[in-house]
């Protein structure tokens, strides 16, 4: 063998095992400057143009951000803003269970992220939040994975880290020191209850969100079919209007449901509806879950409870 093809060869090994290791780490100035152009404000309001609740959005393709379902709650005008720039968002895909919610947004071209495997996350590593706490755009904060948080089965739930976020933050990036997307920032623990308690659901996740969001439509459809059928009148009677429900009173159904309910641990919320109809959930979300569900099978939803109080009528 020749010595060229000898030293041919060894540069090739030199540069398969060049290939094969990890990306230097980036400083944090550099992380936040390629990430920056792809995080945004999202700016939600009612019916009159009322300012709701506020929160954040990562670009996950030419004209889609991500953001969690529960900064969406009620509103029913959404936008994202970032300095000077509005532009108007609609909902696309909810995946109200994991708290993700893909946003449309028109005329709108900003880089999306790269996304990190959730399989490469080790507790200990490096992480960034960007978002936009209390309002204050583009901030950036340090930590590292706490925990990476598993269910019984061993699939991946949350991503807990010490990365400071704040109300404003649900729906922003959590960045690994690559500049990769590793979670969406979504919900913090009380400082009166702990200290650096955050959470984030996996990146990767995002992918799974327009498969998820039709199945529960799909589900949910399939459901309010079967209830209509089976409350259908017989052929050749009048169908029976649903009684309007009185504020701060429950019928005989509705009761017995609200016993069950106080037996449910915390978050959780009430809604009834005329017809002496209800829903009531718990958990992340519930209230999102359970006015969503309800406006979809009756009329005149309301919530009645949240936790273990008695809010309508007061």
């Amino acid at each position: 063998m020749s010595r060229s093809t000898l030293i041919l060869r060894a540069c090739l090994a030199a540069a398969a095992a060049l290939s094969a290791m990890p990306a230097a780490a980036l400083e944090p100035a550099h992380v936040f400057a390629k990430v920056a152009p792809s995080i945004w404000e999202v700016l939600v309001a009612d019916a009159t143009g009322r300012p709701t609740a506020l929160g954040s959005a990562v670009v996950i393709g030419d004209g889609l951000a991500i953001t969690n379902c529960h900064v969406l709650r009620g509103g029913k005008q959404v936008s994202v803003k970032r300095g000077n720039a509005t532009f108007g968002a609609r909902l696309l895909y909810p995946d109200v269970e994991r708290d993700l919610c893909q946003l449309r947004i028109a005329d709108f071209h900003y880089p999306a992220v790269t996304i990190a495997p959730s399989s490469t996350l080790v507790t200990g590593q490096k992480v960034y939040a960007i978002g936009n706490p209390l309002g204050f755009d583009l901030t950036i904060s340090e930590g590292l994975i706490s925990s990476l948080r598993h269910d019984e089965s061993g699939q991946l739930r949350a991503i807990q880290t010490s990365a400071a976020i704040s109300q404003g933050s649900s729906g922003g990036g959590l960045f690994d020191s690559n500049a990769r997307l590793v979670g969406i920032t979504s919900r913090m623990v009380s400082a009166a209850y702990g200290q650096n308690l955050n959470f984030a659901a996996p990146a990767d996740w995002i992918n799974d969100v327009p498969a998820r969001a039709q199945k529960a439509l799909a589900e949910r459809a399939a459901a309010l079919s079967t209830a209509k059928a089976a409350a259908a009148p017989p052929s050749g009677t009048t169908p029976a209007t649903a009684t309007p429900r009185k504020s701060g009173e429950l019928g005989p159904k509705a009761q017995a449901g609200f016993a069950e309910y106080l037996r449910k641990p915390w978050p959780k919320v009430f809604v009834a509806a005329d017809g002496d109809e209800f829903i009531y959930q718990w958990g992340q979300n519930a209230e999102f879950r359970a006015v969503s569900w309800c406006k979809e099978r009756y009329q005149n939803c309301s919530i009645y409870a949240r936790d273990d109080t008695v809010v309508e009528g007061k």
